[in-house]
């Protein structure tokens, strides 16, 4: 199986395979089928030369050139993750943290970002009601139905309803209108409910930046399934907010509400999405130090216990060698003793008792058994 993520590659690499030869080529060489591959580089925005491209090829007529891929916006990776059946694209570098950023939609300072996403967002999407829903908040208010319909069936349930108040019922017009504005600018948001409390995101490119719209000086609660309260039905909409995402804060004040600010909010969180990115590239930098920091203990750990069996096995060798130098001095004074008449052995006697003598020696010498081996070399650690 090929996990998914697998491999890191440049999408100009991905469009470089993608035209490098003709798809059902490509697909026999990966093992899938072509419609599965063209899928497959569909997903990744990546498609294949135009119908007839490899006959005019073929034909020596001219073709067209493959096309550039797109400049990095806010928020994305210069990257993108593919299974193993990529396996022949050249892994992509993780850019650096310290920069540079800059594309041509991304300034490197992130004023500048600020002030041409503003521009850009013109006139936003209103807050004032919900006229058209974006998917993030259409669901909630779907789930809001279904409870209540639920609850209309049965007399045994109870709704959960958790936008029913003004005050709810504001908060969602105002990420209604960010989360559309957002996506006019190819950004996009999300919602996760669970249980009393529901978290939103604002997706910049390909990174997530959480989104805090709560009581304006309240703390910025950190609330789960088990501590979000239950919603006050009749909380008023007149309860001051404050919107938060990374290190940026809205607010209704004396200078106007927070349904007045939508174009700078969506400027401000496409900035945060970028400065978040910056930030992951940081992390990422230094997660990587703390591994290799922790790789090179546990070498260094691997290194002295490798050393200290090294040491023991040097020890044992000299052991070896006295107990072998020992036994060859025994057999030349037995030899000795022999040929003086000290001791009581015939010729044909001492030749076999010799023999077996020597060869219990040379068991016991590291040097002819090879156990010098060791601690000859130094121990591979890497």
């Amino acid at each position: 199986m090929y996990g998914w993520g697998h491999r890191r590659v440049a999408l100009a690499d991905l469009i470089a395979f993608a035209w490098s030869a003709p798809m059902r080529d490509l697909a026999t060489r990966m093992q899938m089928s072509d419609v599965g591959l063209k899928k497959l580089l569909r997903a990744h925005g990546v498609s294949g030369p135009p119908q007839g491209h490899w006959n005019r090829v073929h034909a020596g007529r001219p073709v067209s050139e493959p096309p550039a891929a797109p400049a990095r916006r806010p928020g994305e990776k210069p990257y993108i993750h593919v299974d193993g059946r990529f396996v022949d694209l050249p892994e992509a570098p993780l850019p650096s943290s310290a920069g540079p950023f800059a594309s041509a939609k991304v300034p490197e300072n992130l004023e500048e970002l600020r002030t041409q996403a503003l521009k850009a967002v013109g006139r936003p999407a209103s807050a004032t009601k919900i006229t058209v829903p974006h998917p993030a908040i259409g669901k909630l208010l779907v789930g809001d139905e279904k409870e209540r319909e639920k609850a209309e069936k049965s007399r045994w349930h109870t709704a959960i309803t958790l936008y029913d108040s003004p005050f709810e019922k504001r908060r969602l017009r105002i990420l209604n209108a960010v989360f559309l504005t957002l996506s006019r600018m190819g950004h996009g948001g999300t919602s996760d409910r669970d249980s009393y409390h529901t978290s939103f995101y604002a997706i910049i490119g390909d990174t997530r930046v959480s989104l805090h719209l709560d009581e304006a000086g309240r703390k910025t609660p950190t609330y789960n399934r088990y501590t979000a309260p239950r919603p006050d039905p009749k909380r008023p909409a007149s309860v001051s907010l404050r919107l938060t995402a990374g290190s940026s804060t809205w607010q209704d004040d004396a200078s106007g509400k927070l349904e007045g600010q939508i174009a700078d909010i969506v400027a401000g969180l496409i900035v945060e999405g970028e400065r978040s990115y910056r930030m992951h590239l940081r992390e990422l930098e230094e997660q990587a130090e703390r591994e290799r920091i922790e790789a090179e203990r546990r070498r260094q750990e691997r290194l002295r216990k490798a050393n200290a069996d090294r040491v023991l096995a040097l020890v044992e060798s000299g052991r070896l060698l006295a107990e072998a130098e020992n036994l060859r001095s025994l057999v030349a004074r037995v030899g000795e003793a022999v040929m003086d008449g000290r001791l009581d052995l015939s010729a044909e006697q001492l030749v076999e008792w010799r023999q077996w003598a020597n060869q219990e020696a040379d068991k016991l010498d590291p040097v002819l058994s090879g156990q010098v081996q060791a601690h000859l070399l130094l121990p591979k650690c890497g």
